[in-house]
């Protein structure tokens, strides 16, 4: 990394701690101030209150402007970059948001048109966003994945130079996700913790909410980030929702709750919520999907892949892993966990990709 005053890190949904990937921004925000390194922030909620984006944003009433949000709000964002411009200030972002601008570093959370195919799209052309996070990138000087997988489908799916492409994997924070001792219980809970939305799996967790109703020893726990589609829930005895939990309360309030993880995922780059339950020392069962897939591939205590069907057969399959993560103590599952992606180990290869000589 050059010598610099300042990081602006532009990514639209900040660092609010809600999903991972704005948990991964906390952490480089973190990362960064370590190293005495002053950041600013640039989400959404920054630019719409800036003076002339107050003006800005009246053009999102109309529906011509809403219909390509996307693609007006990374115009902006260029004029507003190189309207504050310094020869010695660095622009780190996820990518699209900055496509119009000649980006120090990408931090790649996924390839998004890979995602639309794996969440069903049959066009095989590229959407508004995926050719604009295609732009970026290849206007990038640099882009960080957060997993091979990841790196493989910006080559595959948007020509990107190999050697532009380094992987540093995400991380948890021990402070944070650690296990806490389940309190007893006369039930078991399933737990999930994520967005309520169609591609991380709603359909197959409203079948298992109205399974878990019809058994007489097991809950449900479901923990999101906004009120969205929350409303499917309501009026079930056996499941409970959460809202807005964050990365502080996140541990107490579901993962130690938590007797197993549900992840239905259809589509992850990595999956923060993987590593955040093994790093809790909960087992998590999930499809195979971002980093889950390798650890289970590695053995790592506690992973599990879900199988095809939610059925009347998933809660002996749960038992099944609940049973099988029992053989380690939760402590030791963390444990194995933090080898792989612990904080520290984080900062160290973040360190070679921003500090190391050339």
């Amino acid at each position: 990394m050059k010598k610099t005053s300042k990081v602006y890190l532009v990514f639209l949904n900040g660092k609010s701690n809600a999903g991972g990937a704005e948990r991964m921004v906390h952490y480089l925000d973190e990362y960064l101030k370590s190293r005495e390194i002053q950041t600013q922030i640039i989400d959404e909620d920054f630019l719409k209150n800036t003076f002339v984006g107050k003006l800005y944003w009246k053009l999102f009433n109309r529906r011509h402007f809403e219909k390509r949000r996307a693609k007006y709000i990374a115009r902006f964002i260029t004029a507003y970059l190189w309207l504050n411009y310094r020869p010695n200030k660095i622009v780190i972002s996820n990518g699209e948001p900055t496509a119009y601008y000649p980006t120090d570093y990408v931090i790649s959370h996924g390839c998004f048109h890979k995602m639309e195919l794996d969440y069903g799209r049959k066009d095989s052309k590229f959407s508004r966003v995926a050719k604009l996070q295609m732009i970026a990138c290849r206007n990038a000087r640099k882009i960080i994945a957060v997993e091979s997988n990841v790196k493989n489908d910006l080559i595959k799916y948007y020509g990107i130079n190999k050697d532009k492409i380094t992987v540093v994997p995400n991380c948890i924070d021990r402070n944070n996700f650690y296990p806490i001792k389940k309190q007893t219980t006369d039930f078991k809970t399933i737990a999930y913790i994520g967005r309520l939305e169609y591609g991380k799996g709603i359909a197959e967790l409203q079948e298992l909410a109205k399974l878990v109703e019809m058994q007489h020893d097991w809950k449900l726990l479901i923990t999101c980030n906004n009120s969205s589609n929350t409303e499917l829930f309501t009026n079930l005895n056996k499941t409970q929702v959460l809202v807005g939990l964050t990365i502080d309360t996140i541990n107490e309030l579901a993962y130690s709750k938590a007797d197993i993880i549900f992840y239905p995922s259809y589509s992850e780059s990595f999956g923060m919520v993987t590593i955040e339950a093994l790093a809790c020392g909960k087992p998590i069962a999930g499809n195979a999907v971002g980093v889950l897939p390798k650890l289970v591939e590695e053995k790592q205590p506690g992973a599990y892949l879900l199988p095809k069907l939610i059925n009347e057969d998933i809660f002996r399959f749960f038992d099944n892993c609940i049973e099988d993560s029992n053989k380690f103590s939760p402590e030791e599952i963390h444990q194995q966990a933090m080898k792989k992606f612990s904080i520290e180990s984080y900062f160290e290869q973040m360190d070679q990709q921003f500090f190391k000589t050339n």
